[in-house]
C-alpha cells in the first residue's frame, strides 16, 4: 500500500469540505441572527467570512482587500471589514509501523480570530460539524504530490477513509481594538484518523418492510450493534473418475442467513418482534419480511422469514437486547 503524506494543507482541505457541506453550512434564521438583520437568509460561512490558512499561505490583509475595492474589484461588503481568520497547524502525527498498512492519526489545532458577535455562530458551526461526522468514515482522496516517495508510479489518486473528532471551542484571548472590530481568539483541537479504504460498520445500513395488524410498515436505517452473514453450501463427495480412492466435492445447494443484534429501541419493527415473541401466539410461521441490506452504494433485497429471535434484558446495562436470525424465504427467487 502506498504511503500518503500528511500536510497541513491536506487536513485543511478535509475540514473545509466538512464546514462547507450543505448539511453543516446552515442558513441563518431569526434566532441565530442576533442584532444584525444583514445576516438573515445567508449561510453561516458567508457571515463568519473566515479566511482559513496554514503557515505556508498567509491570509489576505485588510489593506489588500481595500485596494481591491478601490480598483473596482467584485465587492461583497461582508468581505471587507468583517473578515475573520483561522490558522491550522498540526501538533502531532502518529503513523502505524507497518509495511503493508497505512494508518495515520493526526492532531490538529485550529486558532480562530472572529468578531465577538459571531462567536455563537462559530460554536453552532462546530457543533453541527461534530454531529454530522459522528460515527462516520468518509472518503478522502490524496492526489499526486501528496504521496510519500514521489515517483511515476504514485501518479493518480490514493483513497483513505477519514474519521474526524472535534473537541470543545475554548477562548484564548480577547482583542478589543482591531481593524476588524472587537475580536476573540478561540482554539479547538481536532483529531483525524486515516484508515485504508476498507468497508466498515458505517458502510452498512439495514431496513425492513413488514405487515402487522395496522398494515404495511417500513423501518429505514435500523440501528444495529452487529451483523453476521453466512452463505453455506450443501456438498456431496464425488469419486475421481480415474482414481475412485480420491474424491472431490460438488455444491448442490446454498443457503444464506443473517444474524442481527440490536438494542430494544422504540420503533415499529422491534415492537413487532417483541409482540410476536412475548404473545406466544403466532398464526403464520412463514410471514415474509422484506429485508434490504445496503453495503456502500449497493443494496441487496431479500424476502426472508424469521428462523429464531432471542430477547435478553440485562441488569448491568439495563438494556433490552435482541438477536434475530433471518433466512431467505422459499418465495425469494434471488433476482432482485
Amino acid at each position: 500500500m502506498k504511503k500518503v503524506e500528511i500536510t497541513a494543507d491536506a487536513i485543511l482541505k478535509l475540514l473545509k469540505g466538512i464546514f462547507e457541506d450543505e448539511d453543516v453550512n446552515f442558513v441563518i434564521s431569526d434566532n441565530d441572527a442576533s442584532e444584525s438583520s444583514e445576516w438573515r437568509g445567508k449561510t453561516v460561512n458567508e457571515v463568519l467570512n473566515i479566511e482559513y490558512y496554514t503557515f505556508k499561505h498567509r491570509p489576505s490583509s485588510n489593506q489588500t482587500i481595500l485596494n481591491d475595492i478601490a480598483a473596482n474589484a467584485p465587492n461583497n461588503k461582508l468581505e471587507a471589514l468583517t473578515r475573520s481568520f483561522c490558522l491550522l497547524s498540526i501538533s502531532n502525527i502518529e503513523r502505524l509501523y507497518s509495511k503493508n498498512e497505512d494508518m495515520v492519526a493526526v492532531d490538529v489545532l485550529l486558532e480562530y480570530y472572529v468578531q465577538t458577535e459571531k462567536v455563537k455562530l462559530l460554536e453552532k458551526l462546530i457543533e453541527c460539524s461534530s454531529a454530522g461526522v459522528s460515527g462516520l468514515r468518509f472518503d478522502f482522496d490524496f492526489v499526486g504530490g501528496e504521496f510519500l516517495h514521489h515517483d511515476a508510479s504514485h501518479e493518480g489518486i490514493e483513497r483513505r477513509k477519514a474519521v474526524v473528532f472535534f473537541g470543545a471551542l475554548t477562548e484564548s484571548d480577547v482583542l478589543p481594538t482591531t481593524p476588524f472590530g472587537e475580536m476573540v481568539g478561540l482554539e479547538i483541537k481536532v483529531s483525524v484518523m486515516f484508515y485504508p479504504p476498507v468497508y466498515s460498520y458505517s458502510d452498512y445500513t439495514a431496513s425492513f418492510t413488514f405487515a402487522d395488524e395496522e398494515g404495511l410498515k417500513t423501518v429505514e436505517d435500523m440501528p444495529l450493534k452487529s451483523i453476521s452473514i453466512a452463505h453455506v453450501m450443501t456438498q456431496e463427495a464425488v469419486p475421481n473418475i480415474e482414481n475412485n480412492c480420491k474424491v472431490g466435492a460438488i455444491n448442490l445447494s446454498g443457503a444464506t442467513s443473517f444474524v442481527l443484534v440490536f438494542d430494544g429501541y422504540d420503533n415499529d419493527f422491534i415492537d413487532y418482534l417483541a409482540d410476536m415473541t412475548l404473545n406466544c401466539d403466532i398464526t403464520d410461521n412463514n410471514m415474509p419480511i422484506n429485508f434490504t441490506l445496503k453495503r456502500g452504494e449497493k443494496a441487496y433485497t431479500h424476502i426472508v422469514v424469521i428462523k429464531d429471535h432471542k430477547m435478553v434484558i440485562n441488569a448491568d446495562t439495563g438494556n433490552e437486547t435482541h438477536t434475530l436470525t433471518l433466512v431467505r424465504s422459499v418465495s425469494d427467487d434471488g433476482r432482485r
